[in-house]
């Protein structure tokens, strides 16, 4: 099955708080497994537990994950108290106010400027292994919307790379065709380039028969066209199997480009030429692709 190396999920889960817990991955090509983990910093201890699951769920691309808290508008006023510090306070200012003489009453008026009295409340204070089961959950959830994307976008790569390889076979036949053609043209052509300069020079015909007959059994190009048929047939087979072929398609496609540039060279037919340059546009097509597949 293909995948693409490409997607995004987003999910949350509220917090008992009511604070909401965030996680956002998103996900993009890359030669090898890179990962990137974002975490507020009382979510820092939970790391190793996140990048093991990424790991577990992930074999190649960029991923990039982040946590974020995003507060309830009922909780951002919520504050507590801080007794202690309140009765500190009271005691210091009427002792101030007893030592100096001075009027005037220590009311809730006076201690209500007291900001540092009144602390929020910490949306985070739960157990570790809440917190743990929470984090998990919304990390399964955003890693479930990732891979639902990424086959989504792999079911386009798929169909796009049937019609690609049916124009890439469509191709080789007119290269096929006119393959029995080249070696009497490489033929003809040094003959006529030897025919030019016959009377300037002594040549044995029968060694100049052999020679152009060899030369000219060197233009041959069907074993290109073979192994680039059966390139071809492997690489739609292996879009078939249920692993991961990203490497595999990309090894296919280094060694058609291979067979299809010496091919070019060979040639000697405009019409053979032609549908190799076709040929190298399909494949650098398929290349773009296969770079986005796990």
């Amino acid at each position: 099955m293909i995948k693409s190396m490409t997607g995004f999920g987003i999910s949350k889960v509220e917090l008992p708080s009511g604070t909401m817990l965030c996680c956002d991955i998103k996900t993009l090509n890359h030669k090898y497994l890179d990962i990137l983990i974002s975490l507020p910093k009382k979510l820092k201890p939970y790391e190793p537990e996140i990048m093991k699951r990424l790991k577990n769920s992930f074999k190649r691309g960029r991923i990039e994950t982040s946590f974020y808290i995003e507060p309830d508008k009922s909780s951002i006023l919520k504050f507590d108290i801080d007794f202690q510090k309140a009765e500190e306070y009271y005691n210091l200012i009427l002792s101030l106010k007893k030592r100096l003489d001075v009027k005037g009453d220590v009311d809730i008026a006076l201690l209500s400027n007291l900001n540092d009295i009144f602390v929020k409340k910490d949306t985070m204070d739960i157990s570790e292994d809440d917190m743990l089961m929470f984090l998990r959950k919304v990390l399964d959830d955003s890693i479930e919307k990732v891979k639902n994307m990424r086959i989504e976008e792999g079911k386009a790569i798929y169909n796009d790379f049937r019609k690609r390889l049916a124009n890439l076979k469509e191709h080789l036949t007119i290269i096929k065709e006119g393959a029995a053609k080249n070696i009497p043209l490489c033929r003809e052509r040094i003959k006529k380039s030897v025919d030019s300069i016959k009377g300037e020079i002594n040549i044995n015909e029968n060694r100049l028969e052999q020679e152009i007959l060899l030369f000219a059994l060197k233009s041959d190009i069907m074993e290109e066209c073979i192994r680039l048929e059966n390139h071809i047939s492997q690489f739609k087979s292996s879009l078939e199997v249920e692993e991961d072929i990203g490497k595999k398609l990309n090894f296919l496609l280094q060694e058609m480009t291979r067979e299809i540039n010496t091919l070019c060279v060979k040639a000697l037919s405009s019409d053979v030429k032609k549908s190799g340059v076709q040929i190298r546009e399909v494949i650098e097509h398929l290349k773009e692709q296969v770079y986005n597949i796990e």
